[in-house]
Order: C-alpha cells, then sequence, then structure tokens
C-alpha cells in the first residue's frame, strides 16, 4: 500500500514527492526500529492517510498549511499521532536534503481532552472486591509494581529469584528504562503468595479456561491476555452501583490503576519513575556500545 506507482516524468527529472519519500522511509528507517506490532500499525495507517491526501505532491511543496488542514479533518488523538509521524517524515526528508524546514514541526498540537474520570482508591477497592480471583491479582500486581497490564499478563514465577522480580517492559524495552529489577517487599511478596493456586501455571495471572486451547500470544493454556484483562475489568465496573451515574466513556480503565498507584506513591513521598519505567537522559543506557549485557534498572516497592 505503501509503494507509489512509477511516475515517468518525476522519475526523469528527479523530483521525490511524499509517496516516493515515505516508500524510501519505510525501505530505510522503520525495519531498523523494530517497532512493536500495534506501534507500527499505527505508522501504517497515518502515513497512507498522508500518502492518500498528499502523497502525488513533491516534498518540497508540502506547507505548514497542508498538514494543518489533513489534522483538522481527525480527531484529536489520530491527529496527534498523524503530526508526530509527519514530524519524522519530514525530518528525514531534510537529513536527505530535499527540503530546508520541518513543515510539520510548525503546525499546533491538537488537544486531546481526556473524557476518562480517575479511578478512585474507593472505586478500585469496589472493583477488585466483585472481581474473580484471577483479576484480584492482575489487580494488586498493577498497583503495587505501576506495570501496563501486557506487562503484568506476562509476569512469571521464575522471573522471581534472590528476591527480586525482573520485568522487561513490552513498551520501553528498546530504551534505558525497560529492564526492571524490583525488590519483592513486603506487600508484593503477598501478592506473589495469592497468586500460587492449585492450578499449574508459569504465570502469576493466570485462569482455568473451559477449554484447552491454543490461543493467539498464549504460550500456555492458562495464561490470560491483556484483552481478557481489559474485558473483565470492564464487565465487572460496568455491574456495579458505584458506576451507574457515570456515562460509559468517563469510566476509568485498568490502565488508571498506573495513575492512582503513582498518586499513592507520591502521596507516600516515594518517587516512582524507575518502577513506572519511565525514562530519564540521567539514566544509563541499557547497552554499552559493543556489548550485550543488559544493565537492569533496581528499585522497590512498598
Amino acid at each position: 500500500m505503501l509503494i507509489p506507482q512509477n511516475d515517468l516524468v518525476t522519475g526523469l527529472l528527479g523530483v521525490v514527492t511524499v509517496a516516493n519519500h515515505i516508500a524510501w522511509f519505510f525501505k530505510e528507517i522503520i525495519p531498523k526500529r523494530e517497532y512493536a506490532k500495534n506501534i507500527l500499525a499505527i505508522w501504517v495507517s497515518r502515513c497512507n492517510q498522508i500518502k492518500d491526501n498528499l502523497g502525488d505532491q513533491t516534498i518540497e511543496m508540502i506547507s505548514v498549511k497542508n498538514i494543518s488542514e489533513l489534522m483538522e479533518t481527525m480527531i484529536a488523538r489520530p491527529a496527534q499521532q498523524l503530526r508526530q509521524c509527519a514530524i519524522d517524515l519530514f525530518k528525514t526528508a531534510a537529513g536527505r536534503r530535499l527540503i530546508e524546514s520541518n513543515p510539520a514541526e510548525l503546525t499546533n498540537k491538537p488537544v486531546n481532552k481526556k473524557s476518562r474520570l480517575r479511578l478512585t482508591s474507593d472505586q478500585y477497592s469496589a472493583i477488585l472486591e466483585a472481581s474473580p480471583v484471577w483479576l484480584r491479582n492482575a489487580m494488586q500486581i498493577a498497583l503495587i509494581t505501576l506495570q501496563r497490564r501486557g506487562d503484568v499478563s506476562r509476569i512469571r514465577f521464575d522471573e522471581i529469584t534472590e528476591g527480586y522480580l525482573y520485568v522487561i517492559q513490552e513498551k520501553t524495552q528498546k530504551y534505558d528504562s525497560g529492564y526492571l529489577k524490583i525488590s519483592t517487599g513486603d506487600d508484593l511478596k503477598k501478592i506473589i503468595s495469592n497468586c500460587r493456586d492449585d492450578i499449574a501455571s508459569p504465570y502469576l495471572v493466570h485462569r482455568k479456561h473451559q477449554k484447552r486451547i491454543e490461543r493467539e500470544n498464549c504460550d500456555h493454556w492458562t495464561q490470560v491476555t491483556p484483552e481478557m484483562i481489559t474485558r473483565e475489568f470492564k464487565e465487572v465496573r460496568d455491574s456495579l452501583d458505584i458506576f451507574e451515574h457515570m456515562k460509559m466513556k468517563t469510566r476509568p480503565t485498568f490502565h488508571d490503576i498506573r495513575a492512582l498507584s503513582i498518586k499513592q506513591y507520591k502521596d507516600s513521598g516515594i518517587n516512582s519513575q524507575e518502577l513506572a519505567g519511565h525514562s530519564s537522559e540521567k539514566m544509563t543506557k541499557n547497552y554499552d556500545s559493543g556489548h550485550d549485557e543488559i544493565r537492569w534498572i533496581e528499585t522497590k516497592t512498598r
């Protein structure tokens, strides 16, 4: 979809269109970044939009107005994604000496107003009490470790050794904040103990499914996917009276446990940046130049 049609005139004149540059970008740049599947899907989608609307124009003729008008046809979040992709596209175009300045950088960033309300401690407790055991375990792991649902679903018992839980975060594993060595304090030890039951599973968060079938992205029949966590959390939440007065789009999700946890750590006077996996310029990189030894970032929970 990203390969442009052959254009004899532009080829002879040495003119590079937006579509030409996007095709070059996906051949030369994207493979080196090793994006996760969902991030790559966003890139493909937004670049296709740029190509469909601006692809026939030469790269140096694209203006701030062109990109802004395209963004105005979209709601905030997709428009933000398109703007970020466009900034990267035109930055590499400047590096190829195809343009002198980056028009995407001069566009205004769309404002995405958050419609969901924050998850409160009382709401968390109510959902926790009404949840099945496996979801309670997932919620408690998320609250104490600040990990995202995908990372929570993949934590294994064999990743706990000598008083530490080792987590390779899916979203940031390419950078210095993705490898965490979390000290298992009393609260985390209790949660880990609760995860041990009569179901033989390598995963902390697990459940006995009705059928032992192979599931996509699962290597064990007891494994729980991130989508299962989201879906079950939503069903439990929507069954509770305390959420009846809230519009569906404003109701908190499993992901909002992360914000609640960060607030609780902050209220306790604990800096949760490393535990959350948020990158910092002061952090050393995971890999030394020319070496493959991972540097685990040691941190602790409450």
